[in-house]
């Protein structure tokens, strides 16, 4: 019965459609893994920074799953 009780409580993972919108209007979506919207804003958060550097944003451009 434990078990069972257990495996009530995981959740699965969904993939969220995430959008960065850079000044220049370019619109990036990615989907980032996570549990819930709000843990997945918080992930995609990190990715913020990427935009500040050329190489990592063509990184943006071309992968769209984040984990």
């Amino acid at each position: 019965m434990n078990s069972e009780n257990k495996n009530n409580k995981k959740q699965p993972m969904k993939y969220w459609l995430v959008e960065f919108t850079l000044t220049s209007g370019e619109i990036l979506p990615f989907y980032v893994k996570a549990l819930t919207q709000f843990d997945a804003y918080e992930k995609a958060d990190g990715y913020k920074s990427w935009v500040n550097n050329e190489k990592l944003l063509d990184n943006l451009r071309t992968f769209k799953l984040r984990s």
